[in-house]
């Protein structure tokens, strides 16, 4: 398990080299975001609780290069959601590594802002909605942008759920 978690984890960071190539050699989020890639990497089985905070702080580096200029939406799209997929691998695996068995999805802490209340309370009242019912449910003027990088940050955190690709995408709680 943890070697082709490992081959994953190569592959994805080679992608994020790649894109991270586009940064400016100024910018301390490249160095950053390629620092987390190579933990990732570098990770030993027993370093496993070390590894699962490693990707989640790597999900919110990614989630801020994409609300600047640095990546676009897409990139990050694919980047977010590999690393979600190596997440899921270490989070759902009930077989013992080491000395540690992991048999629950820890959340990361996250104390919302009124926006993502306002989101989180529309989803809890009508169910599964999109990103443009989300969008129209905050009943202030706001992009779908921004409401897609709110419930980025709110998939990343546990908070909300996400089914779908694309305009088929539902959130749900």
């Amino acid at each position: 398990m943890f070697e082709e978690l490992k081959q994953r984890a190569l592959k994805i960071t080679e992608a994020l080299y790649r894109t991270t190539d586009l940064f400016s050699d100024a910018e301390p989020l490249k160095w950053a975001l390629r620092k987390e890639a190579l933990d990732i990497l570098n990770a030993q089985p027993r370093d496993i609780l070390t590894l699962e905070a490693t990707v989640k702080n790597m999900l919110l580096k990614l989630e801020l290069a994409a609300c600047g200029t640095f990546i676009s939406k897409k990139n990050f799209d694919v980047l977010g959601r590999e690393y979600m997929g190596l997440l899921d691998i270490i989070l759902t695996d009930t077989a013992p590594i080491g000395q540690i068995e992991i048999k629950a999805k820890p959340e990361i802490a996250l104390k919302p802002n009124s926006r993502q209340e306002t989101l989180i309370s529309s989803l809890k009242e009508k169910g599964r909605l999109s990103v443009g019912d989300l969008t129209k449910a905050l009943g202030e003027p706001v992009s779908e942008k921004t409401v897609q990088r709110e419930l980025s940050t709110l998939v990343a955190s546990g908070a909300v759920k996400q089914e779908g690709d694309k305009r088929w995408r539902r959130y749900f709680i």
